[in-house]
């Protein structure tokens, strides 16, 4: 195990704190089934259930509340970070339904009109967000946690929080009006479309994931999107939408005409396609 995480597991039992894992279920393999296989499931939360985004509580974040005595049980993902499973906290006393509130005030995001879910659950976001706030501004976001064990993609980082209570809204969200590193904005925008596809073309996003891994595939969506300069939301759910379908995807007339803009692209394309699907749709 790693010095800086044994010293930090250390120092949360000399406290005789409690601890918490913040699990990425879209991580892979999945570490939810590796706690369920490990029998720590004992006493957790699902974040999505119970909410508006209850259809995507598989995919979604969990709290889960593990004694010291289980630690040696996840070693295996202390030692492997570089999965992105979630990352580690300890508060005083672990209260699940409070510490769900907590993160359900968080985790929507309403901007410019688009709506989309804030990525706490990914260890490389909460542990940039919580280097770059202000002392004053992480009570705000860990709220009722202690401390925090992260790992922001190239080493550990530990945060402890001055100020540990429930911090209810309406609260300024400091840690959004960060300015986000290209990596950052791909894997935002990665994991907003993959709730969108479970949300809104479920089943054939799960044929899809039979026989591709999700995300990989969705990167080569996107880049094929950066290649076409197709920029807008609108544009990638369409180019999503319509790539699911075996039957669309190798159209030749996805490839961009000489000389025509993105917009242009993109108007022919739509109606192109959205016409054959409406005429198939008529023929069934």
């Amino acid at each position: 195990m790693n010095d800086q995480v044994r010293q930090w597991l250390d120092e949360q039992q000399a406290q005789q704190r409690q601890l918490l894992l913040i699990i990425d279920s879209l991580a892979e393999p999945s570490p939810i089934q590796e706690l369920f296989v490990s029998d720590l499931m004992q006493d957790y939360i699902n974040l999505y259930h119970g909410t508006e985004f209850a259809d995507l509580a598989d995919i979604g974040p969990w709290l889960v509340a593990v004694s010291a005595s289980e630690v040696a049980q996840i070693q295996p993902m202390l030692d492997a970070p570089e999965r992105n499973w979630g990352w580690l906290a300890s508060a005083d006393r672990i209260d699940l339904t409070a510490l769900a509130q907590h993160w359900r005030e968080r985790m929507q995001v309403d901007e410019k009109g688009q709506r989309s879910l804030y990525r706490f659950q990914d260890s490389r976001v909460i542990a940039r967000h919580l280097a770059e706030l202000a002392p004053a501004q992480q009570p705000l976001l860990l709220g009722p946690l202690n401390s925090a064990l992260c790992w922001d993609g190239e080493c550990w980082q530990c945060f402890d929080n001055a100020r540990p209570g429930q911090y209810p809204a309406p609260f300024e969200a400091a840690w959004l009006t960060l300015p986000e590193p290209d990596t950052v904005v791909r894997e935002i925008q990665r994991h907003n479309l993959t709730l969108w596809l479970w949300q809104n073309h479920s089943a054939a996003t799960a044929r899809l994931a039979e026989t591709r891994v999700l995300s990989d595939w969705l990167d080569e969506q996107l880049d094929k999107a950066e290649r076409w300069q197709w920029k807008p939301l609108e544009y990638l759910q369409f180019l999503l939408r319509y790539q699911l379908d075996p039957e669309f995807a190798e159209n030749p007339a996805w490839k961009p005409e000489a000389r025509e803009s993105p917009e242009s692209h993109f108007v022919r394309l739509s109606q192109l396609l959205n016409a054959a699907s409406t005429a198939r749709e008529q023929q069934s």
